[in-house]
């Protein structure tokens, strides 16, 4: 509360000092001293301004560490996201509360040391004694006189954004691990016992019934078989392996390299075919009774235990049919055959496998090939021998193994096999739409596989127009090299052998993330606005030389002007008054010269007295 040295000699009347003197001047004829005594700026407000912004900023600092010490923490127990989200919204809100406090005391000086300086009609003042609120804004003059009370009160209310960007604690998925796992792989190029064939007196007979499942499901997949996904790997990886097995070479074969095998007075069309042939279709361009068959595909193959004679002992195959046409259905329309003549090979494979979400996607493609199969390493017997001399010692047997050099050749010839002996034979077609093997003892299953279409009905009366390609096939000959490198990739859930991978397997954890620019542009904005307006605020306080307030006994002693009663009587009379932008009603806080009371620090009616601006302290 201000102190006054003034001293007024008036003879006290008999009214009570509490009487108002409304519409009267009071005589004051004797005044020994008019001069404003006015407190210095104190402690308490520069206190809360500097100390407010030094709480906060001492805030900012705690929510930092806070984050840093979740940063890259998992998720878990006590510390769920929720309660990392509330301490976080406590610890910025504590922030915008000290920063609402500072700003609003600095606020106080700043709206003061406006009113000192300039008169103001009465409808801005009344906002300025008002606190912040956005309808400060609409009052254009107090851009102009205000202006620094407009920015606090801008950023005053803005604060609020505060609470919404400062939180930066966020989750994500751990960081995926490296590891490296025990994984399944095809291993041929071994003595060990693989259960891969029939053995008969010691020699090698045909594959076993294990293989041929194998061969039988990944023929008739459009996927490779796959296998239990590894220790390690769960619950997502990738990995790639490399293996040893057989694998083709096919070229194309022209329609004049498939013979027919029918003379010239059966064909329809007359035509010559090179000696030797490459492959046989039997009667394809035939047109003859109906009891005569016409071919649809014939899989033959050299090498084959069934047909041994190999040239240079090699392992080959040829298949040849009769692909679909519409022109086929015309009487004398030269028909056509198509095929692909390869080799087996033994090569490298490169298999690519992805595990995730219960599922397995596998591929597999040949990256370099080595020598030809050789149908000569098919022992004729003493496997277990060594040497393969019945004279010599047993260094192998039944379910342990062969002697060493005689069993990683015969596993390469028994997946062949396999795999040959469910495609070779012959497939023809008669007129009333009937498809059959030719021989019963060999029926191929080459109908089966990815490589062709259902077959469309045909009859007596709808000749047979030929075998439709799959829409995925572009070429015969590659596709028969695909579906047996991905037969081969159906042996590795076998476990004939095992290798090690690098992996890397997401996590199922989820861990915190902290954002660091986020948090720290929020609270330096903030910070840098708090310190600009304390900066202001502390510059207005020394400009005041006295602490101000909006409180009511501050606003009690700026309103003991007795001047200011008819302003009152006009408001009371018309209330809308103070809220029009009237220049007739304009006030300064200041001196002023009060009768009867001497000079005082309050509001003065420019219009009717003389208001000074205050002096700074003696």
């Amino acid at each position: 509360m201000a102190n006054y040295a003034s001293v007024n000699l008036r003879e006290p009347s008999e009214a009570s000092s509490l009487a108002p003197h409304r519409f009267k001047d009071s005589e004051s004829p004797m005044v020994v001293d008019r001069t404003l005594v006015r407190p210095g700026i104190g402690v308490w407000t520069p206190l809360c301004i500097i100390g407010g912004l030094a709480a906060a900023a001492v805030l900012a600092i705690l929510h930092h560490v806070f984050d840093t010490h979740f940063n890259g923490r998992v998720v878990s127990g006590f510390w769920t996201q929720t309660k990392t989200s509330q301490i976080e919204i406590l610890l910025a809100t504590a922030f915008k509360i000290l920063f609402c406090f500072s700003a609003g005391v600095s606020l106080c000086q700043v709206a003061w040391h406006s009113m000192r300086r300039q008169p103001l009609p009465l409808a801005d003042i009344d906002h300025l004694l008002g606190g912040p609120s956005i309808m400060m804004f609409p009052r254009l003059n107090l851009l102009f006189q205000a202006p620094a009370t407009l920015a606090i009160t801008a950023t005053i209310l803005a604060s609020s954004l505060i609470t919404v960007f400062a939180p930066s604690l966020t989750v994500r998925q751990a960081t995926a691990i490296n590891r490296s796992i025990t994984v399944p792989t095809l291993e041929l190029s071994t003595d060990a016992w693989l259960d891969d064939m029939n053995i008969q007196q010691d020699s090698y007979s045909s594959p076993s019934r294990t293989w041929d499942k194998i061969v039988l499901t990944g023929l008739t997949s459009e996927s490779p078989v796959g296998w239990t996904i590894p220790d390690g790997c769960a619950p997502e990886c990738q990995y790639n392996i490399s293996y040893f097995a057989p694998a083709l070479r096919c070229s194309d074969l022209t329609p004049d390299q498939i013979d027919d095998g029918a003379t010239d007075g059966l064909r329809v069309v007359p035509r010559v075919f090179q000696n030797p042939p490459g492959a046989y279709l039997r009667d394809y361009d035939t047109i003859v009774a109906g009891a005569i068959v016409n071919g649809v595909l014939n899989f033959t193959s050299e090498g084959y235990p069934s047909e041994l004679t190999s040239v240079n002992n090699q392992y080959t195959w040829t298949f040849a049919y009769l692909p679909f046409d519409a022109s086929n259905a015309n009487d004398g329309a030269l028909i056509n055959a198509a095929g692909t003549t390869c080799t087996l090979y033994n090569a490298t494979h490169a298999a690519q496998t992805h595990f995730a979400n219960g599922t397995q996607t596998s591929s597999v493609s040949v990256v370099e090939f080595h020598d030809a199969l050789n149908t000569s390493r098919r022992h004729p017997g003493h496997l277990f021998n060594e040497n393969g001399d019945n004279d010599l010692p047993l260094v192998g047997g039944v379910g342990v193994g062969f002697a060493p050099g005689l069993g990683a050749p015969l596993h390469f010839i028994a997946l062949a096999d396999a795999i040959t002996a469910r495609l070779v034979g012959a497939v023809v077609a008669n007129f009333q739409g009937d498809i059959q093997s030719l021989d019963p003892d060999t029926i191929s299953l080459a109908l089966e596989t990815n490589l062709f279409e259902p077959l469309a009905p045909f009859n007596a009366t709808t000749r047979f127009l030929g075998l439709s390609v799959s829409p995925s096939i572009t070429n015969m000959s590659q596709a028969l090299e695909d579906m047996v490198a991905n037969i081969t990739l159906s042996f590795v859930h076998l476990g004939t052998g095992f290798t090690t991978v690098d992996v890397v397997v997401p996590s199922t954890d989820t861990v915190y993330e902290y954002n660091r620019t986020t948090l720290g542009a929020t609270y330096l904005v903030a910070f840098a606005c708090l310190l600009a307006v304390s900066a202001l605020g502390m510059f207005c306080l020394m400009a005041n030389g006295e602490p101000s307030s909006n409180s009511f006994s501050q606003l009690l002693l700026a309103t003991q002007n007795a001047r200011l009663y008819p302003v009152a009587d006009k408001i009371e009379a018309d209330p809308a008054l103070s809220e029009k932008s009237t220049d007739s009603i304009r006030l300064m806080y200041g001196e002023v010269d009060v009768p009867g009371r001497g000079v005082k620090a309050a509001f003065g009616l420019v219009s009717d007295q003389k208001v000074e601006t205050l002096r700074r302290r003696r």
